[in-house]
């Protein structure tokens, strides 16, 4: 059996961080939208739904789908940095911050300004913030910024993650509004929170990015599934047969080795957003997820399964290659919407899909009495 695995990943070798991120992202048709939006991997349920994929032989029956929880946290923007375009690729005006200042006689707990590694600035209303001084530098180039990103941090502590530093993420401001209205926006957002219910909805398509399980060192029958030798091949079965021809006189890199499998940045397109909310009862499952325990804030319901172990770090954002038959699915929307007077279509409607059952409520469902419901469990 010949050697399994894409070269394009190589080298295989661990992920310089857990905090995966992207490095593109799409251009969406809403006018301010927030790029992307952290959460944290808890488990894997499957729920009863209607298929609404037109061209699938089960459309408008129901099916099974099995989907991962994410528990995602507000995030808190403490940050903004502008970007001018340059001959050289994207430049910084400046970073602009905002965080409250720390009370000596508070318990102690994880000083932000020594995390988020911000130099010393003066205490206005309670927050430390360098707003006034930075805003001078960002107006002499206001007409040349092109970009405008958030710097967030993440709050593990109000999710079921045994960690309290949080992570910090720079996540650009998507949309068709000029710069100036998204800086705006930026600026009248610092200090706040942001969840999840006001980037995503239900129906649309996210990508995920996350960091897979590490299996450690691997020989080369687990790393890349070669087939074993057979008895009389001589001292070795889980092996290669040969490491390449006589010449070049060295092992090329595309003969399988044995090295490090697994803990590696991936990312997997389309997954559609089944279901989210902010009332962790409606996917908790009764004795909570493995190695997890109980989803305790915001969640997000998502399609098939997703990189990583449980209290992975992930990363969602706005499909960058939606599926056709989805897009066709909201031009379709938006032009039923259009006034009949101007001729302009409405914005793109995303339909949410119908969920019939969720698996993690079958003990809720059963000691309830329902009996429709009791045979959708059996």
């Amino acid at each position: 059996m010949p050697r399994r695995g894409s070269l394009a990943f190589r080298p295989r070798k661990r992920a310089s961080t857990e905090v995966a991120k992207f490095r593109s992202y799409p251009s969406v048709d809403k006018p301010i939208m927030l790029g992307a939006f952290p959460g944290y991997k808890c488990g894997m349920i499957h729920v009863m739904m209607v298929d609404d994929h037109p061209n699938r032989p089960t459309y408008q029956q129901e099916i099974f789908m099995p989907c991962t929880v994410i528990e995602a946290p507000e995030i808190t923007v403490f940050g903004v940095t502008p970007y001018i375009e340059t001959p050289y690729g994207l430049k910084p005006v400046t970073t602009i911050y905002k965080i409250p200042a720390k009370d000596d006689k508070e318990p102690k707990d994880i000083d932000l300004r020594r995390v988020m590694q911000i130099p010393k600035a003066p205490v206005k209303d309670g927050w430390i913030t360098n707003i006034d001084e930075k805003m001078k530098i960002v107006d002499k180039k206001i007409e040349r910024i092109t970009v405008v990103r958030l710097l967030v941090h993440t709050n593990p502590r109000l999710a079921s993650v045994p960690k309290k530093k949080p992570e910090i993420l720079e996540i650009p401001i998507l949309g068709t509004a000029p710069p100036m209205e998204k800086l705006k926006f930026a600026l009248s957002m610092l200090g706040s929170n942001i969840s999840p219910l006001d980037v995503f909805e239900p129906g649309m398509f996210v990508d995920v990015t996350a960091v897979t399980k590490g299996k450690g060192f691997q020989g080369t029958i687990k790393r890349f599934g070669v087939k074993l030798l057979p008895h009389k091949a001589g001292k070795k079965r889980r092996g290669v047969a040969s490491m390449g021809s006589w010449h070049p006189p060295y092992v090329r890199s595309t003969v399988p080795q044995p090295g490090q499998m697994g803990y590696h940045k991936r990312t997997e397109y389309n997954k559609r957003i089944l279901k989210l909310g902010a009332n962790p009862a409606e996917v908790n499952p009764k004795s909570g997820f493995k190695s997890y325990g109980l989803v305790r804030t915001n969640y997000i319901l998502l399609s098939g399964s997703i990189p990583g172990p449980p209290k992975r770090f992930v990363l969602l954002r706005p499909a960058i290659r939606p599926p056709r038959w989805w897009v066709k699915l909201k031009q379709a929307g938006s032009k039923s919407g259009e006034d009949k007077k101007t001729g302009k279509g409405g914005a793109s409607k995303i339909v949410a899909p119908k969920i019939t059952f969720i698996s993690s409520q079958a003990a809720r469902i059963i000691s309830e009495g329902s009996v429709v419901e009791k045979a959708k469990v059996k």
